[in-house]
């Protein structure tokens, strides 16, 4: 048999799922914008690694509820976390990866054979290598996050990480953002970091960090368009739709536009590390 053959048999195989395959979840509320699934699946597929990602919905008044059975499902090799349950899956785990603990929200957790939950937060570094061109695009610039949730802490840390000159915060959740503007200056203090409006004017950079532009027929565009410039790059964490109403109001203005799904493309690298599939 040829080794064509025989490693088109062994793809193959990696598609069937048997009692023995390793069982990832995609968990979120709502469900259907998720693309973890489109991404990981294949990688399995392509790497013959006998496993599988599943979108799994779970409310946030029943997320702590289910926690213990994400626990002691056993052939549960891990999950992936979004919005709302980020900050909720952080205080839940038994364990936290350094990515997490500076902005105490989790989107990636690994379950050991003890059934401990550790978890880690790759949205900034995902960010940052997905959709932004690495440090070197923010060093010296000053950057606008609406959001200050889950990824926009993570994205906050590795924005000021990069050498933002400064960066402004808004979000509707005033204590949040004011949380999330101290603990970036206890860790980055030479950074200027203040609250501030949806306004983008005097900013270099903008990144929706919201769910804004999940659901583009009901949702408002998050920043205040009228300010926003032709020399400025506009960056949204949606991954689908892939053209939130704000990139694409953004591009008719003839912004530099930067699309979410690149974030989790480099994240999942990053993850599959963590779950131990990848070196």
């Amino acid at each position: 048999m040829s080794t064509l053959c025989r490693a088109q048999i062994k793809k193959d195989t990696a598609l069937e799922i048997t009692g023995k395959t390793k069982i990832f979840y995609m968990i979120a509320h709502p469900i259907d914008h998720v693309r973890s699934p489109e991404v990981f699946n294949p990688w399995f597929r392509e790497n013959a690694v006998d496993a599988v990602m599943i979108p799994v919905h779970y409310r946030p008044d029943d997320f702590e509820a289910v926690w213990d059975s994400l626990r002691h499902t056993a052939n549960l090799g891990g999950f992936m976390v979004s919005v709302p349950h980020k900050e909720k899956a952080y205080q839940l785990c038994d364990e936290h990866h350094e990515t997490a603990e500076l902005v105490t929200a989790v989107n990636a957790v690994r379950r050991d054979e003890h059934g401990r939950l550790t978890g880690a937060n790759f949205d900034g570094p995902g960010f940052m290598a997905g959709v932004l061109a690495g440090p070197h695009e923010v060093s010296g610039k000053s950057v606008l996050l609406v959001g200050a949730g889950g990824a926009g802490a993570s994205i906050g840390f590795q924005v000021a990480k990069a050498g933002a000159e400064r960066i402004t915060i808004s979000d509707l959740n005033t204590s949040r953002a004011t949380e999330l503007a101290d603990r970036i200056l206890a860790r980055f203090p030479k950074v200027n970091v203040r609250l501030g409006s949806i306004d983008p004017k005097g900013h270099d950079i903008v990144v929706n960090a919201t769910p804004c532009g999940l659901h583009p027929e009901t949702d408002s565009i998050p920043v205040e368009l009228d300010n926003i410039s032709s020399d400025m790059i506009i960056a949204d964490i949606i991954m689908k739709p892939r053209v939130t109403p704000l990139l694409a109001a953004a591009k008719e203005i003839g912004c530099d536009v930067r699309y979410g799904g690149g974030m989790l493309d480099m994240q999942r690298d990053l993850t599959l590390k963590f779950y131990g599939l990848k070196i």
